[in-house]
């Protein structure tokens, strides 16, 4: 029974992991002892570390001095911040990037401090730490570079080293160092796109606005001949109000004359037909005044011919496919719906047809626009549904052929995109809950991050960048 006891006692001492003893030193004074070996950039190996030979570190040491970093790296023994009185565990005095940190405090000087544990598993505490402190200059990849070395090199340190040192140095530049030469191609190509865009949309506008033109310049020239006429035919008078209306009248009239010899777009017709509207207020303002009546005030042309002046009444009127509605109307209108005669309508002849103007909506767009303006930027409701609807779309249409609306729809339409695909993915990734959970466990088991800012100086410069990695 006693040899029975004897060997399983010797196959458990056997099989269990081989643990570093309880260090005999103060953890903080060996700390101490290695920064001493650290004051200028280089490599640092504990005697006591075997995994490399005395070339090897010379080669690191030679690798981290001419480095573009400071960098400096010890490899020390987790027997040595090990502060565990037990033989079957390990506690380290400081875990992940703390133990470089604690390196750092004690050199006191800025830059990349990296400390490979060396010990016979991760559970013994095996592992690489780094971590780069500085207020001023550049920023390394040193995150990156413990993954690096560990992902392919561990559980060989020297080239573990090697392969830190090499790309500690790098530095972590903005993105947007590496774009600009490809930014300011992009920013030539969306400048250039953005020019011939918005120059075909303007050629697009003008060529609307030529053919706008053509039809409603004969009307506003038949127009300002007529009232043109009527004014000259108004009697003279002594009295200074009535001459003085004249004289505004017939100078309004004048000044859309010359609007409309130098009409070019839209803007320049309506600008007209509002002339064009005052000019009529001003003949009702005289008429008033001729009659002893106050002035009346400005209101909604005629809905039927805005060549008949401000309305007077409203009244009910159907028209032939349409939806009974109020409407504006000028005094002889008025007269003809109380005895049920027909309305004496605007009507403009396009393709050999005539139809009331109001079926003209791109065409007479800015007619009516100029004509149902109050004067302060504000318009009158005109009745007609389908003249305001197809008059918006037109608008529309001009204002979505610019390049501002165009890239703004493409915006548009890749979010939608990108919405879709990260809702599809998070449908997909819900049916893999299991397997996902199942990967995020084996990685944290293999890999650790620790992030810490205990222990040694309280006056540390700004953490740029670091990582820690048991292996």
């Amino acid at each position: 029974m006693k040899r029975l006891l004897g060997a399983l006692a010797i196959i458990t001492l056997w099989a269990l992991p081989t643990l570093p003893a309880h260090a005999a030193t103060d953890p903080d004074a060996y700390m101490n002892t290695v920064a001493s070996h650290l004051g200028d950039a280089g490599v640092w190996v504990d005697p006591d570390v075997k995994e490399l030979t005395a070339s090897e570190v010379v080669e690191l040491d030679a690798a981290a001095k001419s480095a573009a970093a400071p960098i400096r790296i010890a490899v020390i023994p987790a027997a040595k911040i090990n502060t565990s009185d037990s033989d079957y565990y390990v506690s380290l005095a400081w875990e992940g990037e703390e133990i470089a940190d604690q390196l750092y405090d004690r050199v006191g000087v800025e830059g990349v401090y990296g400390v490979l544990v060396d010990a016979g598993s991760e559970g013994a505490g095996r592992g690489f730490h780094a971590v780069q402190r500085a207020d001023h200059g550049p920023t390394y990849y040193v995150g990156d570079a413990v993954d690096q070395a560990v992902d392919c090199c561990a559980p060989d340190y020297q080239p573990m080293l090697e392969r830190f040192i090499q790309r500690a140095q790098v530095v972590n530049k903005p993105f947007y160092v590496d774009a600009a030469p490809w930014a300011g191609g992009l920013a030539g190509v969306i400048g250039l796109w953005y020019g011939v865009t918005a120059l075909g949309a303007r050629r697009q506008r003008r060529r609307d606005e030529k053919a706008h033109l053509s039809v409603t310049r004969p009307l506003l020239n038949e127009e300002i001949i007529a009232l043109s006429q009527q004014v000259s035919a108004l009697p003279t008078t002594s009295d200074p109000q009535q001459s003085k209306l004249s004289k505004d009248v017939l100078d309004t009239v004048e000044k859309a004359r010359h609007r409309l010899d130098e009409a070019e777009s839209d803007k320049d017709v309506q600008s007209v037909t509002t002339l064009l509207g005052s000019a009529r207020y001003g003949l009702q303002c005289l008429d008033a005044v001729r009659a002893g009546k106050p002035i009346p005030e400005p209101k909604a042309p005629c809905f039927f011919d805005p060549r008949h002046g401000p309305s007077v009444a409203q009244v009910q009127w159907k028209p032939e496919d349409g939806a009974e509605r109020a409407v504006d109307v000028c005094a002889a209108c008025k007269q003809r719906d109380e005895a049920g005669e027909k309305p004496e309508i605007r009507m403009v002849k396009g393709w050999q047809i005539e139809r009331p103007y109001w079926e003209y909506a791109e065409e007479l767009g800015a007619y009516v626009d100029g004509y149902w303006s109050r004067g302060d930027g504000s318009q009158w409701w005109f009745p007609d549904s389908d003249f305001r609807r197809k008059g918006e779309a037109m608008r529309a249409r001009w204002r979505y052929s610019r390049p501002g609306a165009r890239f703004g729809r493409f915006g548009s339409n890749v979010g939608s995109a990108l919405g879709d695909a990260a809702a599809s993915a998070a449908t997909g990734s819900s049916d893999d809950d299991g397997w996902y959970s199942g990967g995020s466990r084996r990685r944290s088991s293999w890999s650790s991050r620790t992030r810490s800012s205990g222990g040694g100086s309280s006056r540390r410069s700004s953490r740029r960048s670091g990582g820690s990695r048991g292996f």
